[in-house]
């Protein structure tokens, strides 16, 4: 059975005047443990996909699977506790807290989880230590560098031990070496730690660092 799983998934945004397929009849399964890109041009559905995936948007048509669960038929009470406990997102622009420490912004998806503030904290701690960070953990985001950030952004993401991570352009905002060091600590959450990621990118020799690219035109797929 796919880890993932999106059959004929379409998504249709509607105002009064226009409307506008963001995604055509959409099929894709994903295997545990895989490393997947997705590529296109801007605006060809990318982020709309991945959202979708994530349970952050709603198809307006089609199926998911997650982990063996058709996450639609879920209740919102159940759909956020199932996205909590298996899905991680990192974004572009990391999505960190400037008024939280790094220790703190590392500690947000436990604290819905109703666990002890002391296993919260032990934890976090473990996380930062894994992405070399334990050192900065009393700083603040705006005294990191860019690739710092989104180090913290990915400790976040991975705290809760989520067997799938979401990344949307997780290298756009940072310079080549940063960028380098981002997909080296991917890398190594995917092959070490078995974790299922599914990667947007506009970097083609980022992608084919990848096991497997997925292609877009204009909410299609054509690769």
């Amino acid at each position: 059975m796919a880890h993932i799983s999106l059959k004929n998934i379409n998504k249709v945004y509607r105002t009064d005047e226009i409307e506008t397929q963001a995604l055509e009849n959409v099929n894709i399964e994903v295997q545990k443990g895989e490393f997947v890109s997705i590529m296109g041009p801007s605006g060809c559905g990318k982020s709309t996909l991945l959202n979708i995936i994530g349970l952050l948007d709603n198809p307006s048509s089609g199926e998911i699977t997650i982990n063996g669960t058709q996450v639609l038929s879920l209740k919102d009470k159940d759909l956020s506790s199932f996205r909590n406990r298996n899905l991680g997102f990192v974004f572009q622009s990391f999505h960190l807290i400037g008024s939280l420490n790094v220790l703190d912004n590392v500690e947000l998806p436990l604290l819905y989880r109703n666990m002890p503030a002391k296993e919260r904290t032990r934890m976090a701690k473990e996380i930062l230590e894994k992405v070399g960070l334990s050192h900065r953990m009393y700083h603040y985001p705006s005294q990191l560098s860019g690739g710092q950030c989104q180090r913290v952004a990915i400790a976040r993401a991975v705290v809760g031990n989520p067997e799938i991570l979401l990344a949307d352009e997780p290298t756009g905002n940072l310079d080549s070496r940063m960028g380098a060091e981002i997909m080296d600590l991917l890398h190594r959450l995917n092959k070490e730690e078995g974790r299922t990621i599914i990667m947007v990118t506009h970097n083609e020799a980022q992608a084919r660092q990848t096991g497997r690219i997925i292609r877009f035109f204009d909410g299609r797929q054509v690769e």
